[in-house]
């Protein structure tokens, strides 16, 4: 399986007002698609909806030695 590259998501622009050059951060971050789940509402805090959704872990049996 190929491992993802990352991309560099920050750029260098120069300030016209004091000369300085500054790093932007995240600057093309949301540059593919975005995909989304059907069910979750946008109007509703997502951190909590998918909380919801995710299936529970299986607990391990604990090691004996």
């Amino acid at each position: 399986m190929a491992k993802a590259q990352p991309t560099s998501t920050s750029t260098t622009v120069r300030d016209s007002k004091t000369g300085r050059f500054l790093t932007v951060r995240g600057v093309g971050a949301l540059k593919g698609q975005l995909t989304l789940k059907k069910g979750v509402d946008l109007t509703k805090p997502i951190a909590s909806q998918a909380i919801k959704s995710r299936k529970p872990r299986k607990v391990a049996a604990p090691k004996t030695a």
